[in-house]
């Protein structure tokens, strides 16, 4: 009772029922999850799409939509698809060693071995001889399709043994695929980072304004930056407008450049098993802070993203926080922009609004800033205005498992192509003796991509051995 009860569990695992079924719900919810933002509940995407569906967001929330393909229902489906994908491959496998071995026999049968096992037994005119009988068996079966060789006294097409593992090969690295996915949630690390054009920032936690990183993942082993050259607010490649576009440069941890490129949708930065996406942007402000003797006493850069819900139709990213002779002060810059009936557009002559706040938020000082302008601080000293520029927030990923997935995926293709276009077939033909007349013994497997069937290589050689000699013997 109990075997065959795990015998039908088993069964219903490895069906294709089953397994299609999953790939739909999988395929389905990936397609879903591209409608809805991804990210953390307090990310501003996912808490502006909540607000703007509220109704939906109970069912996305519910689900885990927003994190959709980190999941538990997700992964659950995942995980039991290469179970039974797995189950499938194991089955498969089994087959195949028959197969396999079937095969490699079949090579080196001789007359005798068909004697003792064959499917047909094709009787031949008197007329013809063996020699004939041979040479008119080889020619009906190439009118088939099958070419032949002729080898111990037998007629033999038969496939390299390998010709069989293509099925199993195919689902193993189907399996293999799921597997690296699933553990690549584990090893791999995303997350947001701002880079102002011309600034450079080390691949390290402190980067990141939003950062999710697995529990295997290591920062030991990275130690390379990454750069924002160039930006372009209007980018064209032939007749296709890509938008903003960033120019992204990845360098090694001597500073070398490794790579640079110009970074849109669906033209992500690749490097090892590091990508890098465009996800918003946004301008920079750099500020210096002087002394009361102009002395430099270091820059800082605030990002500031562009926002429909404010005034200037600018927000700060995160004030800056500054020391003004030993008293905290916080700042906060904005790019005041330009309304239209076509939304926001930046100015033609660009400037920025500085604040200056205490701790508790008190204003201090404000001033509309053009670059190269100076703000005075309580104490004497100024805060210049170096730069006012874009950045770029960057969507960086990196996963250790993109080679295993390329991999994975390139032993799935060969298996495949396999599967599609190598022929599984054992056709053995031998010519014995059978009193006053010869009789044609064939034994016939025709597993895939074969061009012919039983019936036709039965009819094709009567006509060739027995009726069309006969008629020509009347």
């Amino acid at each position: 009772m109990i075997r065959r009860a795990v015998g039908r569990v088993i069964g219903f695992l490895r069906s294709t029922g089953f397994a299609i079924a999953l790939l739909a719900f999988t395929g389905v919810w990936s397609m879903v999850a591209t409608f809805v933002p991804q990210g953390d509940a307090y990310e501003p995407g996912v808490m502006a799409w909540a607000a703007a569906h509220p109704v939906a967001e109970k069912i996305t929330g519910f689900l885990g939509l927003h994190q959709a393909f980190t999941a538990p229902v997700f992964r659950v489906a995942v995980v039991a698809l290469a179970l039974s994908t797995g189950l499938c491959a194991w089955r498969r496998t089994s087959v195949a060693r028959a197969r396999a071995r079937s095969l490699r026999r079949a090579a080196m049968a001789s007359a005798e071995d068909l004697i003792a096992d064959h499917d047909l037994e094709i009787p031949c005119s008197r007329a013809l001889s063996r020699s004939e009988a041979e040479t008119r068996g080889a020619e009906a079966l190439l009118r088939l399709g099958l070419r032949t060789k002729f080898d111990h006294g037998v007629l033999a097409s038969v496939s390299p043994w390998w010709a069989v593992l293509g099925s199993p090969v195919f689902h193993w690295g189907l399996v293999a695929l799921i597997v690296v996915v699933l553990a690549g949630g584990l090893v791999r690390s995303e997350g947001l980072m701002g880079i102002a054009v011309g600034e450079t920032k080390r691949d390290a936690p402190e980067s990141y304004r939003v950062l999710e990183a697995g529990p295997l993942h290591s920062w030991k082993r990275i130690d390379r930056s990454i750069r924002v050259d160039g930006f372009e607010t209007d980018y064209q490649t032939g007749s296709i407008d890509r938008g903003p576009v960033p120019t992204v440069s990845v360098l090694d941890g001597k500073g070398q450049v490794i790579t640079t490129q110009r970074v849109y949708p669906n033209n992500p930065l690749q490097v090892g098993s590091l990508t890098i996406h465009p996800a918003e942007f946004g301008f920079a402000a750099i500020l210096t802070l002087l002394d009361k003797n102009g002395a430099d006493l270091g820059s800082q850069t605030e990002l500031i993203d562009i926002s429909q819900e404010t005034s200037s139709g600018t927000v700060p990213v995160e004030p800056l926080t500054l020391n003004d002779a030993g008293r905290q002060l916080v700042v906060a810059v904005t790019v005041p922009m330009e309304r239209s009936g076509e939304g926001l557009a930046a100015p033609q002559e660009r400037v920025a609004h500085v604040e200056v706040f205490t701790t508790d938020d008190v204003l201090v000082t404000d001033a509309m800033m053009a670059v190269g302008d100076e703000l005075m601080l309580p104490s004497g000293s100024k805060l210049r205005l170096r730069d006012l520029t874009f950045y770029s927030r960057l969507n960086v990923v990196d996963d250790p498992s993109v080679p295993l997935l390329y991999a994975a995926l390139a032993v799935a293709l060969a298996g495949l192509a396999v599967v599609v276009f190598v022929r599984q077939q054992i056709v053995l033909g031998a010519y014995v003796e059978d009193g006053d007349r010869g009789t044609f013994l064939m034994r016939l497997r025709l597993w895939k991509n074969v061009p012919t069937n039983r019936a036709e290589i039965e009819s094709e050689l009567t006509k060739a051995l027995n009726g069309q000699a006969d008629e020509e013997d009347r």
